[in-house]
Order: structure tokens, then C-alpha cells, then sequence
């Protein structure tokens, strides 16, 4: 285990302090974006089977089809994005050209009328997907420039997971909220693609206007598959991707299976899940400032390290929780909660770190791939999840169909390969943050090296 580093100095604390330019409204960028994500994925599957009339086996194949080509394409966004050369900067002009397009994609698939078919959906869908990465992508990028200093990225990467947070709390909270209104003359679905696209307009924009980027610099990139794994196998990145990874799996499965588990195993109503998950995504808002707060005098991959631990203890723990509790559930979510936001904020501020040290080694700034890298390992544990965990149901013989049977052995099996595995899972990332090599005094002599590197260049004219 690398142990902690001391804080950063007086002075560098007292400049972490000030917000950089254009924090505010990048971090708004993130709550249309992951508004957006769950409906994606929860809301848009059952609106084509049970309103559009698509056969659900269809569906199915569609969603899977579009999700292994959305994790196919994100490191090509990325190698795009660092090509990219113009005079609104890398990343601005993606911004600027894939809102339009997104939110166009948005209104397609959300207001689909009766008649559509699966060519209708595929296409739709693909365009969200692919529109909702390149924001994403051009957000996480601009982020890292935004921040050079170690203790800094923190703090920027923790403002977008705030933000991030705040959009699944608006997506959980809009059923409810809508339940209050009553009628509103407009079927759900419809009325979160519009909520959604009119976020998005002003959030995109201002973005684009108010975030500042940093001069593209003369460099080498990467021209093909050995170039790529070049880039992925370096130690840092690897071991950011595997975390990320194992991170994802870890909530990807138990969050697949917690209606069941919530129902089954803990014997409440359906409409606790709701609440449950509120409850956690509230928690997880309210420790993000402490999470940055103690990666600033800690290093990041062992406060990454020690939410693993807190996480995989409280994935047992839940099981031994009392049944027909609402308050012992939300307390158990609330538990992983804690470690929700630092598993989402720091690896993606290590992964500026990893890209200063890939600069400073070979000259290339590649940015756009290493979080196209990030996004993916993280689709991919969330694309793994639900088939594994489904698999493992089957194997312990829970029958998840409404109204069916199952025997005391089967409720005991759900239990334990909702806990069983998440906590494996997060120990194994524990593991792979606690032994991370690039530590806060490593980043430091780096960013020095960078620095001096870069004022010669910049006396004599020269690429950095």
C-alpha cells in the first residue's frame, strides 16, 4: 500500500480555493447529460415495448448492438478530438456542432409516434448515444485543462460529479414531482425529452462560451491500434481503466439486481426502491465536497482506496440489515452513497494526472483517448453487469417473474450474490487504488518538469 502523501503547501492551498474560469458552467453541462443517461436506459426500453407495441426481444437486441458499438467508438471520438485543430479551440467546436445533433436525436426518440419501427429505434438511438459521448468526452477534457496542480483537479472534478448528481436526482425526483402536478396533458416520456432538451440548450451553450481552452500545441498522435495500446497498457492508465472497471461492475450488479432485493429479500413494497435510491444519490451529493476536501490532503488513490473498503463492508452488511425496514434500507443506501461520489470524481481527476506523466514522457497530449478509455471501461462494467447478474440469479434458482414462488433457498441465494460479488469487486479495485504508482509527490516533480519544459519552449518559439 503507497501511503499518503502530506498536504499541499499553504500556498497552493490558497489558489485551490479559487474556482478556475469556467467551472460553473461546465459542471451545468452535467445534469441534462445524465438526466438523459438513466432515462436512456430505463425509461426508453419499456416507453417502445409497451406504447410503441416493439416486440421486447427486439428491443433487447437493439440496446445491446447500439451499447457494444457506443464503447467501440468512444476511443475514436477521443483520437478525433485531440487531432482536432481550429480557432474555437479542440474540444469547443464538438460542443458547438453535437448539442444541435444530440438534442435533434433526443426529440426523435422520445416523441416517437405509434407505427415506428426497429430501424426507427436503432437509428435514434445510436444518434443519442453517440451524441450523449461527445459531450461527455468534450466535457471531461475541458475539464482537465482547466486544472493543472494536483490538489486542483480534485476540486474540479468534484463540481461536475455535484452537477452529475444533481441531474439523477432530477430524473428520480421528476415521477414523483409529476404525481404531485397531476395532469400535465403530455405522456411522461414525451415530457422528459423536452425537459431534457430545453436543459441542454442553455447548458451546452454556455459552456461553450464561458470555459476557456488551452492553446493546442504541435505533437505526435496516435495513428493506430499498436499506437493505442501503447497508451492503454502504460501503468497508470491500465490501473485507472481496471479500477474504473471493477468500480462499475461492483454498482452495476447489485444495482441490477436491487428491485429484486429490495422485494424480495427485505420484503418492501416496490415503490421503496424510488426512495432507496434517493437516498443514496442525496448522500453521495453531500460527501462529494468532503471527498475532495480529503483527496487534497491525502492522496487520491488512497481516499479511492478506502471507499472501496467502506463499500464492500456495507454491500455485506445490507444483507444483515433488518427485513421490512424502509429506514434500514435507506440507511444501507445511504452507506454506499459515501463511496458513490469518489468512485465516479477521482478516477477521473487521476486520469489528468496519468495524462501530464504520458506528455512529459512522450510529448503527446492525449487527452480526448485517455477519457474515451475512462468512459468505456465504465460502459463496459455496466454493459456486463446486468448479464452477469441475471446469470448468477439463475444459478441460485430466484425466479425474478411477477408472481412467482420462490423458496426461503432461493431469497438466501439473491442475498448472497447481491453482496457476494459487489464486495469482491470492490475489493479488488481497493486494491488496485491503494498499490496506484502515481502519487502526489511523483505528479508534483512531473508537473515541475512540464512547466520548465514548456517556458523554453515557449522562449524559443518552439511545439511544446
Amino acid at each position: 500500500m503507497t501511503a499518503p502523501s502530506v498536504a499541499a503547501s499553504p500556498t497552493a492551498r490558497v489558489r485551490s480555493d479559487r474556482r478556475p474560469p469556467g467551472l460553473l458552467s461546465l459542471s451545468l453541462m452535467g445534469i441534462p447529460l445524465t438526466a438523459l443517461s438513466l432515462p436512456l436506459v430505463v425509461m426508453i426500453p419499456e416507453h417502445y415495448a409497451t406504447v410503441l407495441g416493439l416486440p421486447l426481444a427486439v428491443i433487447g437486441v437493439i440496446f445491446t448492438s447500439v451499447r457494444v458499438f457506443d464503447i467501440v467508438v468512444d476511443p475514436l471520438l477521443g483520437a478525433a478530438m485531440d487531432r482536432t485543430r481550429s480557432r474555437w479551440g479542440r474540444y469547443r467546436p464538438w460542443l458547438i456542432f453535437g448539442a444541435p445533433a444530440l438534442m435533434l436525436a433526443v426529440y426523435l426518440l422520445f416523441m416517437a409516434q405509434p407505427g415506428v419501427g426497429p430501424l426507427y429505434l436503432l437509428a435514434t438511438l445510436t444518434a443519442a448515444f453517440l451524441g450523449w459521448s461527445i459531450l461527455s468526452l468534450a466535457q471531461l477534457a475541458l475539464a482537465s485543462g482547466l486544472a493543472t496542480s494536483y490538489d486542483e483537479r480534485s476540486r474540479v472534478y468534484a463540481w461536475l460529479q455535484f452537477a452529475s448528481l444533481l441531474g439523477i436526482l432530477t430524473v428520480m425526483g421528476f415521477p414523483i414531482l409529476l404525481s404531485k402536478l397531476g395532469e400535465t396533458g403530455l405522456e411522461p416520456t414525451r415530457l422528459m425529452g423536452w425537459i431534457i432538451i430545453l436543459l441542454m440548450a442553455p447548458a451546452v451553450a454556455l459552456a461553450a462560451w464561458r470555459v476557456p481552452e488551452a492553446a493546442a500545441v504541435t505533437q505526435r498522435h496516435i495513428v493506430g491500434l499498436k499506437d493505442y495500446l501503447a497508451v492503454v497498457g502504460r501503468k497508470a492508465v491500465f490501473r485507472i481503466a481496471a479500477i474504473d472497471l471493477l468500480f462499475g461492475l461492483g454498482f452495476g450488479t447489485a444495482s441490477a439486481m436491487l428491485v429484486f432485493f429490495i422485494t424480495a429479500a427485505k420484503g418492501l413494497d416496490r415503490s421503496a426502491v424510488g426512495v432507496v435510491l434517493i437516498a443514496q444519490v442525496v448522500t453521495a451529493m453531500i460527501t462529494v465536497p468532503a471527498v475532495a476536501w480529503l483527496a487534497r490532503r491525502l492522496d487520491k488513490h488512497f481516499v479511492l482506496g478506502i471507499s472501496g473498503v467502506l463499500a464492500a463492508v456495507v454491500s455485506v452488511v445490507f444483507v444483515f440489515l433488518p427485513d421490512g425496514n424502509l429506514l434500514a434500507a435507506s440507511l444501507g443506501m445511504m452507506g454506499w452513497g459515501l463511496s458513490f461520489g469518489a468512485f465516479n470524481l477521482l478516477p477521473r481527476a487521476m486520469m489528468a494526472d496519468a495524462g501530464d506523466e504520458l506528455r512529459l514522457d512522450s510529448g503527446s497530449d492525449q487527452t480526448g483517448v485517455l477519457y474515451a478509455l475512462l468512459i468505456s471501461s465504465w460502459k463496459l462494467g455496466g454493459a456486463l453487469a446486468v448479464g452477469l447478474s441475471f446469470a448468477a440469479l439463475a444459478l441460485v434458482g430466484y425466479k425474478p417473474a411477477l408472481m412467482a414462488t420462490n423458496t426461503p433457498e432461493a431469497i438466501s441465494g439473491l442475498e448472497m450474490v447481491f453482496a457476494g460479488p459487489s464486495a469482491v469487486l470492490f475489493l479488488l479495485g481497493a486494491w488496485l487504488a491503494f498499490t496506484y504508482p502515481l502519487t502526489r509527490d511523483k505528479h508534483a516533480a512531473i508537473r515541475a518538469a512540464l512547466d520548465a519544459r514548456d517556458a523554453r519552449a515557449a522562449q524559443e518559439g518552439a511545439p511544446l
